[in-house]
């Protein structure tokens, strides 16, 4: 059950646009986490917009006041992406923030968008109350044929 947390200073983005960018990323992580784009597989992606402060969004130890930065932190079960997919990740989900944000797709830009892949053990995640979540998330992966059991 990936999840996606974006950290946004507040105004960056109206509420619509991020509506719309959460649901760009979560196609992105599905295209390439291999999860069909199906009311299934969509049932077990999550994501969050954190909005901070407009002088909470700090470069060098200072606030910043130009153009905004934007924080993604992927959560994700171990070994669901490999190094092809983590890459096409970050480089998507930076694609769609810029597009989202209306500015031009070039390097000075695309270095405000700052994405971390948080890969996590089943014993390291809880949900419900307990930690066995995992057979939960392979058993909706089986139902949409996107399942990568043990080799």
């Amino acid at each position: 059950m990936p999840w996606i947390n974006l950290t946004v200073r507040e105004g960056a983005l109206p509420k619509l646009v991020q509506h719309s960018l959460m649901a760009k990323l979560t196609e992105v992580l599905m295209w390439w986490e291999k999860v069909p784009d199906t009311p299934r597989g969509r049932s077990i992606m999550k994501g969050w917009v954190y909005e901070v402060g407009k002088d909470a969004d700090y470069s060098g130890g200072s606030p910043v006041h130009d153009k905004p930065f934007y924080f993604v932190e992927v959560r994700i079960p171990v070994n669901r992406l490999d190094l092809l997919a983590k890459q096409g990740l970050v480089r998507d989900f930076t694609h769609v923030i810029l597009a989202a944000e209306g500015n031009e797709d070039n390097l000075g830009n695309a270095r405000r968008v700052w994405v971390t892949i948080n890969e996590l053990n089943g014993p390291d995640w809880g949900i419900g109350g307990h930690t066995d979540w995992l057979r939960d998330y392979t058993s909706a992966l089986d139902e949409v044929g996107a399942y990568k059991g043990p080799t």
